[in-house]
Protein backbone atom coordinates (compact mmCIF):
# COMPACT_ATOMS: atom_id res chain seq x y z
CA UNK A 1 0.00 0.00 0.00
CA UNK A 2 1.41 3.27 -0.72
CA UNK A 3 0.10 7.20 -1.68
CA UNK A 4 -0.35 6.88 -4.94
CA UNK A 5 -2.88 4.32 -4.52
CA UNK A 6 -4.54 5.97 -1.60
CA UNK A 7 -4.77 8.98 -4.05
CA UNK A 8 -5.94 7.09 -6.60
CA UNK A 9 -8.67 5.11 -4.47
CA UNK A 10 -9.72 8.70 -3.18
CA UNK A 11 -10.15 10.56 -6.31
CA UNK A 12 -12.40 7.63 -7.99
CA UNK A 13 -14.32 7.58 -4.86
CA UNK A 14 -14.58 11.33 -5.38
CA UNK A 15 -15.23 11.58 -8.60
CA UNK A 16 -17.34 8.51 -9.48
CA UNK A 17 -15.30 7.55 -12.46
CA UNK A 18 -12.20 6.27 -13.84
CA UNK A 19 -11.38 8.68 -16.37
CA UNK A 20 -12.55 11.63 -13.99
CA UNK A 21 -10.17 10.73 -11.55
CA UNK A 22 -7.50 10.38 -13.69
CA UNK A 23 -8.25 13.75 -15.55
CA UNK A 24 -8.69 15.45 -11.20
CA UNK A 25 -4.67 13.80 -10.86
CA UNK A 26 -3.21 14.30 -13.88
CA UNK A 27 -2.68 10.87 -15.27
CA UNK A 28 -3.69 7.98 -17.39
CA UNK A 29 -6.60 6.40 -16.78
CA UNK A 30 -4.72 2.98 -16.76
CA UNK A 31 -2.52 4.07 -13.80
CA UNK A 32 -5.51 4.49 -11.69
CA UNK A 33 -7.06 1.36 -12.66
CA UNK A 34 -3.68 -0.66 -11.86
CA UNK A 35 -3.52 1.62 -8.58
CA UNK A 36 -6.82 0.97 -7.88
CA UNK A 37 -5.95 -3.26 -8.02
CA UNK A 38 -3.19 -2.93 -6.25
CA UNK A 39 -5.16 -1.53 -3.30
CA UNK A 40 -7.87 -3.79 -3.26
CA UNK A 41 -5.36 -6.65 -3.22
CA UNK A 42 -3.47 -5.25 -0.14
CA UNK A 43 -6.83 -4.91 1.38
CA UNK A 44 -8.48 -8.31 0.33
CA UNK A 45 -11.61 -6.55 -0.67
CA UNK A 46 -13.08 -5.21 -3.52
CA UNK A 47 -13.94 -1.31 -3.13
CA UNK A 48 -15.61 -0.46 -6.06
CA UNK A 49 -19.07 -2.21 -8.16
CA UNK A 50 -18.87 -0.81 -12.14
CA UNK A 51 -22.30 0.52 -13.26
CA UNK A 52 -23.69 1.97 -16.52
CA UNK A 53 -23.08 5.41 -14.79
CA UNK A 54 -19.48 4.57 -13.42
CA UNK A 55 -19.01 2.95 -9.73
CA UNK A 56 -20.00 2.61 -6.54
CA UNK A 57 -18.57 2.53 -3.05
CA UNK A 58 -18.78 -1.08 -1.38
CA UNK A 59 -19.27 -1.06 2.02
CA UNK A 60 -15.63 -1.85 2.73
CA UNK A 61 -14.66 1.31 0.72
CA UNK A 62 -16.96 3.60 2.46
CA UNK A 63 -15.78 2.90 5.79
CA UNK A 64 -12.08 2.99 4.05
CA UNK A 65 -12.73 6.77 2.74
CA UNK A 66 -12.39 8.72 5.73
CA UNK A 67 -9.56 6.82 6.83
CA UNK A 68 -7.81 7.59 3.52
CA UNK A 69 -8.41 11.18 3.13
CA UNK A 70 -7.42 11.36 7.06
CA UNK A 71 -4.31 9.66 6.10
CA UNK A 72 -3.32 11.49 3.09
CA UNK A 73 -3.72 15.15 4.87
CA UNK A 74 -1.21 13.74 7.51
CA UNK A 75 1.03 12.72 4.71
CA UNK A 76 0.58 16.17 3.13
CA UNK A 77 0.86 17.52 6.63
CA UNK A 78 3.98 15.93 7.35
CA UNK A 79 5.69 16.32 4.43
CA UNK A 80 5.14 20.50 4.59
CA UNK A 81 6.52 20.54 8.47
CA UNK A 82 9.63 19.44 7.01
CA UNK A 83 10.62 21.07 3.71
CA UNK A 84 10.60 24.90 4.07
CA UNK A 85 8.85 26.06 6.51
CA UNK A 86 5.30 24.99 6.40
CA UNK A 87 4.39 25.80 2.88
CA UNK A 88 2.64 22.72 1.09
CA UNK A 89 4.71 21.43 -2.50
CA UNK A 90 1.51 19.70 -3.52
CA UNK A 91 -1.76 18.24 -2.52
CA UNK A 92 -5.18 18.28 -3.82
CA UNK A 93 -7.93 19.77 -1.66
CA UNK A 94 -11.83 19.39 -2.74
CA UNK A 95 -13.59 22.73 -1.85
CA UNK A 96 -17.72 23.50 -1.75
CA UNK A 97 -19.08 26.85 -2.47
CA UNK A 98 -22.65 28.20 -1.66
CA UNK A 99 -21.47 32.05 -1.56
CA UNK A 100 -18.60 32.46 -4.83
CA UNK A 101 -18.10 36.08 -3.71
CA UNK A 102 -17.36 35.75 0.04
CA UNK A 103 -14.52 32.77 -1.15
CA UNK A 104 -12.77 34.28 -4.65
CA UNK A 105 -10.38 36.04 -2.45
CA UNK A 106 -9.76 33.86 -0.26
CA UNK A 107 -9.10 30.97 -3.54
CA UNK A 108 -7.16 33.77 -5.05
CA UNK A 109 -4.65 33.77 -1.95
CA UNK A 110 -4.24 30.28 -1.36
CA UNK A 111 -3.47 29.34 -5.06
CA UNK A 112 -1.10 32.56 -5.01
CA UNK A 113 0.89 30.72 -1.82
CA UNK A 114 0.18 26.97 -2.78
CA UNK A 115 0.69 26.84 -6.38
CA UNK A 116 1.14 23.23 -6.38
CA UNK A 117 -1.99 22.06 -4.72
CA UNK A 118 -4.22 21.36 -6.98
CA UNK A 119 -7.91 23.05 -6.26
CA UNK A 120 -11.36 20.62 -7.44
CA UNK A 121 -14.50 23.14 -6.64
CA UNK A 122 -18.18 22.56 -6.16
CA UNK A 123 -20.89 25.20 -5.86
CA UNK A 124 -24.38 24.21 -4.28
CA UNK A 125 -26.57 24.89 -1.95
CA UNK A 126 -25.70 25.15 2.07
CA UNK A 127 -27.51 22.13 3.15
CA UNK A 128 -25.71 19.83 0.11
CA UNK A 129 -22.35 20.85 1.30
CA UNK A 130 -23.04 19.76 4.84
CA UNK A 131 -23.65 16.62 3.58
CA UNK A 132 -20.48 16.32 1.27
CA UNK A 133 -18.31 17.73 3.67
CA UNK A 134 -20.16 14.50 6.19
CA UNK A 135 -19.43 12.13 3.60
CA UNK A 136 -15.96 12.97 3.08
CA UNK A 137 -16.55 14.19 -0.65
CA UNK A 138 -15.17 17.25 0.15
CA UNK A 139 -12.48 18.61 2.53
CA UNK A 140 -14.11 22.35 3.13
CA UNK A 141 -17.57 24.05 2.66
CA UNK A 142 -17.82 27.81 2.79
CA UNK A 143 -21.32 27.64 3.76
CA UNK A 144 -24.02 29.83 4.91
CA UNK A 145 -25.16 28.69 8.65
CA UNK A 146 -27.55 30.73 11.01
CA UNK A 147 -24.91 29.61 13.36
CA UNK A 148 -21.81 26.83 13.96
CA UNK A 149 -22.88 23.30 13.24
CA UNK A 150 -21.62 21.17 16.45
CA UNK A 151 -21.11 18.25 14.70
CA UNK A 152 -18.46 20.37 12.72
CA UNK A 153 -15.47 22.72 13.16
CA UNK A 154 -16.57 26.34 11.50
CA UNK A 155 -14.86 29.18 11.52
CA UNK A 156 -16.87 32.79 11.22
CA UNK A 157 -15.94 34.33 8.13
CA UNK A 158 -18.26 37.51 7.26
CA UNK A 159 -22.38 38.32 7.78
CA UNK A 160 -24.35 37.70 5.76
CA UNK A 161 -28.29 39.87 5.35
CA UNK A 162 -31.06 39.09 3.28
CA UNK A 163 -31.94 41.56 1.08
CA UNK A 164 -34.62 42.20 -1.90
CA UNK A 165 -33.81 42.32 -5.62
CA UNK A 166 -36.17 44.11 -8.03
CA UNK A 167 -35.33 45.12 -11.42
CA UNK A 168 -35.26 48.38 -13.22
CA UNK A 169 -38.78 48.53 -14.27
CA UNK A 170 -40.54 47.45 -10.49
CA UNK A 171 -42.29 49.81 -8.77
CA UNK A 172 -39.77 49.80 -5.93
CA UNK A 173 -36.65 50.90 -7.94
CA UNK A 174 -36.30 54.30 -6.34
CA UNK A 175 -36.69 52.80 -2.75
CA UNK A 176 -34.02 51.95 -0.15
CA UNK A 177 -36.70 49.65 1.99
CA UNK A 178 -39.94 48.26 2.26
CA UNK A 179 -41.31 46.42 5.10
CA UNK A 180 -42.77 42.94 5.25
CA UNK A 181 -46.58 43.99 4.90
CA UNK A 182 -45.71 45.10 1.30
CA UNK A 183 -44.30 41.78 0.22
CA UNK A 184 -47.44 39.78 -0.17
CA UNK A 185 -48.39 39.67 -3.88
CA UNK A 186 -45.41 40.34 -5.54
CA UNK A 187 -44.13 37.31 -7.59
CA UNK A 188 -41.39 35.91 -5.81
CA UNK A 189 -38.42 34.41 -7.76
CA UNK A 190 -36.60 31.64 -5.63
CA UNK A 191 -34.11 29.17 -4.91
CA UNK A 192 -34.53 25.20 -4.41
CA UNK A 193 -35.66 24.61 -0.70
CA UNK A 194 -31.68 23.47 0.43
CA UNK A 195 -30.97 27.08 0.07
CA UNK A 196 -30.10 28.60 3.15
CA UNK A 197 -30.99 32.28 1.97
CA UNK A 198 -34.64 30.84 0.68
CA UNK A 199 -34.37 29.51 4.30
CA UNK A 200 -33.90 32.50 5.98
CA UNK A 201 -36.56 34.43 4.12
CA UNK A 202 -39.31 31.83 4.86
CA UNK A 203 -38.73 32.02 8.23
CA UNK A 204 -38.65 35.57 8.70
CA UNK A 205 -42.37 35.49 6.74
CA UNK A 206 -43.92 32.81 9.38
CA UNK A 207 -42.77 34.70 12.45
CA UNK A 208 -44.78 37.66 11.16
CA UNK A 209 -47.48 35.72 9.68
CA UNK A 210 -46.98 36.67 6.39
CA UNK A 211 -47.36 34.36 3.54
CA UNK A 212 -45.33 34.82 -0.35
CA UNK A 213 -45.51 31.49 -1.84
CA UNK A 214 -42.81 30.94 -4.57
CA UNK A 215 -43.57 31.98 -8.38
CA UNK A 216 -40.63 30.32 -9.95
CA UNK A 217 -37.83 28.26 -8.22
CA UNK A 218 -34.39 28.01 -9.74
CA UNK A 219 -31.31 26.13 -8.77
CA UNK A 220 -28.72 28.86 -8.83
CA UNK A 221 -28.45 32.23 -7.74
CA UNK A 222 -27.48 33.52 -11.10
CA UNK A 223 -30.51 32.07 -12.20
CA UNK A 224 -32.77 33.73 -9.93
CA UNK A 225 -31.05 37.46 -11.11
CA UNK A 226 -31.15 36.52 -14.34
CA UNK A 227 -35.27 35.83 -13.82
CA UNK A 228 -35.37 39.03 -11.74
CA UNK A 229 -33.80 41.13 -14.82
CA UNK A 230 -36.42 39.71 -16.78
CA UNK A 231 -39.44 40.96 -14.97
CA UNK A 232 -40.39 37.81 -13.89
CA UNK A 233 -40.62 39.06 -10.27
CA UNK A 234 -38.61 40.34 -6.95
CA UNK A 235 -35.39 38.18 -5.92
CA UNK A 236 -33.63 36.94 -2.49
CA UNK A 237 -30.04 37.61 -2.12
CA UNK A 238 -27.35 37.86 0.66
CA UNK A 239 -25.90 41.29 0.78
CA UNK A 240 -22.43 39.93 0.31
CA UNK A 241 -23.69 38.13 -3.25
CA UNK A 242 -25.68 40.59 -5.06
CA UNK A 243 -22.89 41.20 -7.51
CA UNK A 244 -23.15 44.72 -9.76
CA UNK A 245 -25.40 44.04 -11.91
CA UNK A 246 -26.77 47.31 -13.17
CA UNK A 247 -30.00 45.89 -14.14
CA UNK A 248 -31.14 45.05 -10.63
CA UNK A 249 -30.77 46.80 -7.28
CA UNK A 250 -31.02 45.44 -3.53
CA UNK A 251 -33.09 47.20 -1.14
CA UNK A 252 -33.69 46.19 2.41
CA UNK A 253 -36.87 44.88 4.17
CA UNK A 254 -36.93 47.45 7.10
CA UNK A 255 -38.78 45.17 9.86
CA UNK A 256 -36.55 41.96 9.21
CA UNK A 257 -33.29 41.54 10.52
CA UNK A 258 -32.30 38.70 9.21
CA UNK A 259 -28.82 37.49 9.13
CA UNK A 260 -26.41 34.64 8.88
CA UNK A 261 -22.95 34.55 8.93
CA UNK A 262 -20.63 32.46 6.16
CA UNK A 263 -18.51 29.83 8.01
CA UNK A 264 -15.61 27.66 6.83
CA UNK A 265 -16.76 24.17 7.40
CA UNK A 266 -14.41 21.46 7.69
CA UNK A 267 -14.48 17.84 9.85
CA UNK A 268 -12.69 18.27 13.17
CA UNK A 269 -10.33 15.66 12.48
CA UNK A 270 -8.70 17.33 9.51
CA UNK A 271 -9.22 20.46 10.63
CA UNK A 272 -5.48 21.35 11.82
CA UNK A 273 -3.97 18.99 8.50
CA UNK A 274 -1.92 20.10 5.50
CA UNK A 275 -3.87 22.03 2.94
CA UNK A 276 -6.81 22.18 4.81
CA UNK A 277 -5.25 23.97 7.84
CA UNK A 278 -3.38 25.91 5.30
CA UNK A 279 -6.72 26.83 3.69
CA UNK A 280 -8.30 27.68 6.86
CA UNK A 281 -5.19 30.20 8.02
CA UNK A 282 -5.87 32.06 5.15
CA UNK A 283 -9.40 32.09 5.22
CA UNK A 284 -9.18 33.64 8.76
CA UNK A 285 -6.80 36.18 7.61
CA UNK A 286 -9.07 37.34 4.93
CA UNK A 287 -11.73 37.07 6.96
CA UNK A 288 -10.31 39.47 9.53
CA UNK A 289 -9.17 42.05 6.99
CA UNK A 290 -13.19 42.47 5.84
CA UNK A 291 -13.53 43.45 9.87
CA UNK A 292 -16.77 41.62 9.75
CA UNK A 293 -19.43 41.68 12.68
CA UNK A 294 -20.42 38.22 14.21
CA UNK A 295 -24.04 37.14 13.16
CA UNK A 296 -26.97 37.99 15.81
Amino acid sequence: MNLAQLRAFHAVANHATFSAAAQALGVSQSAITQHVKSLEDAVGTRLFLRTASGVELTADALDLLPKVRQAILMLDDISARMSDGRSLATGHLAIGLCAPYVAMPILERFTAEHPGVQLEVRLANSKSLLELVAQHRIDIAIATLREPRPDFACDFLVKQRVEILVHAGHPWWDRLQVEARDLPGQRLVTREPGSMTRHLFEAALAERKLELPPHLVLGSREAVKEAVAAGVGIGIVLDQERGFDPRLRAIAVSDFDVVAGEYLVTRRETRSLGSVAAFSAIASAVGKEKVPDRPA
